[in-house]
């Protein structure tokens, strides 16, 4: 997981049937994620709903993501692994500072300032005129 540390609440609401469980799962609060842009760390918040299914079988059965076969002896349910799955999927794959209300980014100033000297620099660079000859010459030729 790329989350530091967070602050979370898993609230699990248990529906039990003859047959299966029903779990209405809900994960909130927030993760300290570093910021892709500016590198520091922040707090991204998180929310997860789903639903999980649990069957009882005695034998080996296929399991999918939303289902948990249990042997009808078994008395518990490990959700740790589960829990951990759907944090992870929760976390975006970029993660950047969220923008202020008045629409600026909250991202570290100094680094914001070096980004955009780094992209002034490269829009300064001349254009390599090779790819130009070789596209002008496949266009050419076909």
């Amino acid at each position: 997981m790329e989350a530091k540390d967070g602050n979370l609440d898993v609230i699990i609401n248990l529906n039990k049937k003859p047959n299966f469980l029903t779990l209405d799962i809900l994960i909130k609060g927030t993760i300290f994620v570093e910021c892709d842009r500016c590198l520091e760390y922040f707090n991204y918040p998180i929310e997860y709903r789903d639903k999980l299914l649990v069957k009882f079988s005695e034998t080996s059965v296929e399991q999918s993501d939303e289902t948990i076969i249990l042997h009808p002896n078994d008395n518990e349910l490990d959700l740790k692994h589960y829990i951990y799955e759907c944090i992870s999927l929760s976390i975006p794959y970029r993660k950047i500072h969220p923008e202020s209300k008045d629409g600026k980014s909250l991202c570290k100033k100094e680094m914001l300032q070096k980004i955009h000297e780094h992209e002034a620099e490269e829009q300064e660079k001349p254009v390599n005129t090779n790819w130009d000859k070789l596209k002008y010459f496949f266009e050419t030729n076909n």
